[in-house]
């Protein structure tokens, strides 16, 4: 079963094949938490998040076809859900600034200057991709973490595909500008 497309997963999860939404979920945990987390930066935000769009999907599996890709289609649950919350609670899509340190994994022949150099490297970047506007950061994370091709994103989000390429070298080129500061 793991050899099926998403689409037939979701399928066949939508005929109650409860192992195939178990398959979409492990595909896909993973790269949505991040997407939250680095959009929110809280935790225990980014859990309710995340725990909501999975509800989502398996509230809406009677009602779902294959209309975009299941990925186009996920991430856009995803983001209605964020842009829901922002909207609740009255913010202007400004993310928390609660740092979180990732561990850094599979590193041959251990050196720790090295690890503190890519852990420093990895906060800087971090810390800029925080920095962007909502649309920017949002077009970048999704192109770079979810790996969304830009029509995908602009399908998505229901902009044009010019747009979308826009916000994106605009985030490039405020990553590299803030990236050679530091």
């Amino acid at each position: 079963m793991t050899e099926r497309s998403d689409e037939e997963l979701m399928l066949a999860f939508k005929e109650d094949e409860a192992t195939a939404f178990n398959i979409l979920y492990g595909r896909y945990k993973d790269a949505l938490y991040r997407y939250f987390l680095r959009q929110i930066k809280n935790e225990s935000i980014c859990q309710e998040l995340f725990q909501d769009l999975w509800m989502k999907v398996i509230y809406s599996k009677s009602n779902y076809q294959v209309k975009a890709t299941f990925k186009t289609w996920l991430y856009t649950l995803a983001h209605n859900r964020l842009v829901d919350w922002y909207r609740r609670n009255n913010l202007e899509q400004k993310a928390f600034q609660e740092n979180t340190e990732d561990e850094v994994d599979g590193i041959i022949n251990w050196n720790p200057e090295d690890e503190l150099q890519t852990k420093r490297l990895s906060k800087e970047i971090k810390q800029s991709v925080g920095k962007l506007p909502f649309s920017q950061r949002e077009v970048f994370l999704l192109h770079n973490d979810a790996l969304l091709t830009l029509p995908q994103i602009a399908e998505m989000l229901g902009e044009g595909l010019e747009k979308i390429k826009s916000r994106y070298r605009y985030a490039l080129g405020r990553l590299r500008k803030d990236l050679e500061k530091m």
